[in-house]
């Protein structure tokens, strides 16, 4: 009955992650995902493939092999919306596959499958699948290495690790919290320095192949364009000015926090301090001993390169941290030690505040992840009823203003092979296409609501997403 129970619950993990891909096949490309999927996708394909650089107006200074993966499926099904979110579906299959080896390891057999899904239904994971997003194939290629380690198969884990510094700069930072998980349990520090020196020189072995590639991409990259990483001239140079002060990234900390514990997830730090008030250190074993070691690795090692700048605390780049603060305390909450009414009820109070995060809508003025929360999928039909209507009304594209990520090309978002776009916000056109998903700037807002300035002429919405098509007074 057991094995049937957890089955039972494995197959429902795989059929939420191929349904998150397959009812979402047809929307367009949403928040950064234009730039990362469509944008460098699109200048692979239309170029053939002829080089490796991308051009400085889409150079995000990361390996660009995500949008070599898009384009390369393009080539292969064919330039379309429906081919780009398949091309997703494997690596959400997989990130089921591999959280359910997880619960294997750390979990009774009668609970692993319920703690899968727990792990599964976190807001901005599922959000995140139905996109056409690296951080999915970052969360799948994460999950193997943690797999990996534990396992100490050294092949797959110099395989995760080259993919995760292939996904982005922010897989590398991944990669760094991996090595201290191997070291912490592959290798012995009880050894003579002289020898443990010979086995740390063996152990780094596993991570050449990826700091070689690297090395490599950078250096060329350099050489090419001067600049690594990213340059003053860059579009998105301003999400990595510094925070500029001690306030500023006591700010970002804040902010962190708040990203940790955003859309549900205040419930399972909730149930990981409830379980270890009250049963402290009687959870403490092996396996909950590395788990905790690996939670506070990466809840304090991952933002280290996020904190230092304005703009760079998305919820999206924290899905590592969510999966193992996760896996961590599923791993208490199903202990034998843990009365079985316990796990009941703290189980459902994860479920419940977890699955309740995606309808978490702040009002306007408070920027949200809307990328990291199902509460964005009302948008895709809203923007095709409001560009309907624009049409419908012959309202020309050159006189409407909008925001990002709703500016580039059609034909980059829906890839319609519509040339049009709406020009970014400035004030100077007679219509503005508005949505609460832009999160835009308090006086921006204040501009658009002043009724001697603009007027409302049409408001589409459902479920608390809304777009609103002002015109200039």
């Amino acid at each position: 009955m057991t094995l049937i129970k957890n089955n039972i619950a494995l197959w429902l993990g795989y059929a939420i992650a191929i349904a998150l891909v397959v009812v979402n096949r047809h929307h367009c490309f949403f928040w950064d995902t234009v730039q990362l999927g469509s944008k460098h996708a699109d200048f692979y394909f239309s170029s053939h493939f002829s080089g490796l650089l991308l051009p400085n107006d889409i150079d995000s200074g990361h390996i660009p092999t995500f949008g070599l993966y898009i384009a390369l499926v393009w080539q292969v099904f064919g330039r379309s919306l429906e081919a780009s979110h398949l091309a997703i579906l494997p690596f959400a299959i997989g990130i089921v596959w591999q959280i359910s080896r997880l619960c294997n390891k750390f979990v009774p057999a009668r609970y692993a499958g319920i703690a899968g899904l727990l792990i599964l239904i976190d807001p901005s994971l599922l959000s995140q699948i139905t996109l056409v997003s690296p951080d999915v194939p970052l969360a799948f290629f994460f999950l193997m290495g943690m797999n990996a380690v534990f396992e100490n198969r050294k092949p797959w884990l110099t395989l995760a690790v080259l993919l995760l510094f292939l996904t982005s700069m922010r897989g590398m930072m991944v990669s760094v919290c991996l090595l201290a998980l191997d070291l912490y349990c592959n290798f012995d520090w009880t050894l003579h320095w002289k020898k443990q020196l010979q086995r740390l020189f063996k152990r780094s072995l596993i991570y050449l192949p990826a700091l070689l590639v690297f090395l490599a991409f950078n250096a060329y990259h350099f050489l090419q364009k001067g600049w690594i990483g990213y340059h003053k001239d860059s579009p998105w140079a301003k999400c990595f000015e510094p925070a500029g002060s001690v306030k500023g990234v006591l700010f970002n900390v804040g902010l962190y926090g708040w990203r940790l514990l955003d859309y549900g997830r205040v419930a399972v730090w909730l149930v990981l301090f409830i379980l270890l008030l009250i049963y402290k250190k009687r959870l403490v074993n092996p396996k909950t001993k590395v788990l905790a070691f690996f939670t506070m690795v990466i809840v304090l090692v991952l933002p280290l390169n996020l904190l230092w700048a304005k703009n760079l605390t998305g919820h999206r780049y924290l899905i590592p941290v969510y999966l193992v603060v996760s896996i961590f305390t599923v791993s208490l909450l199903f202990s034998e030690m843990v009365k079985s009414k316990v796990k009941i009820g703290l189980a459902l109070l994860w479920f419940v505040m977890i699955v309740s995060g995606n309808f978490w809508i702040y009002p306007t003025r408070i920027s949200q992840g809307w990328d990291s929360t199902l509460a964005h999928l009302p948008y895709y039909e809203l923007r095709q009823e409001a560009l309907h209507y624009l049409d419908q009304q012959q309202i020309p594209y050159a006189d409407v203003e909008t925001f990002f990520p709703n500016t580039a090309p059609l034909n980059l978002i829906d890839l319609s092979n519509d040339t049009r776009h709406l020009d970014t916000f400035d004030g100077s056109k007679r219509y503005v296409f508005f949505s609460n998903v832009y999160n835009v700037e308090d006086t921006t807002l204040d501009i658009l609501l002043d009724p001697s300035r603009y007027k409302p002429i049409q408001h589409f919405e459902s479920n608390r997403v809304f777009i609103t098509i002002y015109k200039r007074l």
